[in-house]
This record gives C-alpha cells, structure tokens and sequence, in this order.
C-alpha cells in the first residue's frame, strides 16, 4: 500500500533542497476542504485552485460555493499568490450522467 503523506513528505523535500516551486493544479470542491491543503501546500507550490462541483444545485447555491472559496483565498492572508479557475457548471451533464 503506497502512502501518499510520505510521498509527499519525499517531494516537498526535494523542493526545500532545490529551491524550485513547482506548479500545482489542485482540485476544490468547497472553501472549507481547501483550508488545510492550501495552508500546507502553499509554501512549496505555486498553487491555482480549480473548482469544480457541478452536482451542486441550485445555482444560487453553486454561486455562494464559488464565493466562499474565492473569499477564504482572500482572507487567509497566505504569503504565496493562489491562482483561481472556475470549471463549468453544468449540472445537467451531472444528472444524465448519474
């Protein structure tokens, strides 16, 4: 069984040594899942957030989701600039396909 922690534990290492940020492209589903991974990896990534939920409805409520991550980017005051990309919402894709 691989652990992902270690792995990442080796990679972010690796980065300390070179001094190299890389890119990373990290999937958001809502503000508060975000919280931790962009508190830990903003350090050793150039991070752009990609927020993507399209089972979320109705709009109102997909649009309040998307507000709230982009507010928590706003307001953790991280020392690293994070990018933000919104995916298409497009709930009726979703449904016909579930």
């Amino acid at each position: 069984m691989r652990n992902y922690s270690k792995e990442t534990e080796k990679i972010i290492e690796n980065i300390e040594n070179t001094g190299i940020k890389p890119t990373l492209l990290l999937h958001c589903c809502c503000a508060p899942c975000s919280s931790y991974c962009l508190e830990y990896l903003h350090k050793y990534f150039k991070i752009t957030l990609f927020y993507y939920n399209p089972n979320i409805h109705p709009e109102d409520e997909y649009r309040h989701r998307v507000d709230e991550v982009k507010r928590l980017i706003n307001e953790m005051g991280l020392e690293n600039e994070v990018d933000f990309i919104e995916g298409k919402n497009d709930t009726q894709s979703f449904y016909s396909a579930v």
